[in-house]
């Protein structure tokens, strides 16, 4: 089976507007260009996923179920737009976290690239192809690690960023689902 490309989303800033330690659906809210940039990822026919730290868990600032409530809201709303995530990693470890087992250091809390990898195994994504984008230097970090290209968003408008990234890395594609 052949191993495909896939796009790695950082989630709070890179998604969804981040409230700190967002986490109730009553505060989710599109970053600028977010639903767009799902859909052609979507219509080029990439496979999304987001990987995100959530130690707002380990600090005990919200529980994982509360995690997963926001998650697949945000996925219906990115559905119901055209656009599509395949599957989400997180890790709720922290520093400062107030559960023993789910203080730092892990491989999976991004600069860590185990998020990625892991998802990389389950779905046979080529990760030498792929790109990951985030809003935070670690994002970045844990991207290349993985062997992926990695894109710093500055929040403007991730509908831009999606576009130049079809066309640098995956205009063969967004050909063939034309």
């Amino acid at each position: 089976m052949k191993k495909q490309p896939a796009i790695f989303l950082d989630r709070d800033d890179t998604l969804n507007v981040d409230v700190q330690y967002t986490h109730k659906i009553a505060d989710f809210r599109w970053v600028r260009g977010a639903p767009e940039a799902l859909r052609l990822f979507s219509k080029a026919g990439l496979d999304v996923f987001i990987v995100t730290n959530q130690g707002g868990i380990g600090r005990g600032l919200f529980t994982e179920n509360d995690m997963h409530r926001f998650n697949n809201h945000l996925i219906a709303k990115a559905a119901a737009q055209g656009g599509h995530i395949k599957d989400v990693a997180f890790c709720p470890h922290h520093p400062k976290a107030v559960i023993s087992s789910l203080l730092t250091p892990c491989p999976y809390r991004k600069p860590g690239h185990q998020m990625i990898t892991d998802l990389a195994k389950k779905w046979s994504l080529d990760l030498a192809t792929s790109v990951m984008i985030g809003d935070r230097e670690s994002d970045v970090a844990a991207g290349r690690a993985a062997g992926c290209h990695a894109y710093l968003f500055d929040g403007s408008d991730l509908h831009e960023l999606a576009k130049h990234i079809v066309n640098q890395h995956f205009s063969d594609l967004s050909m063939e689902s034309s």
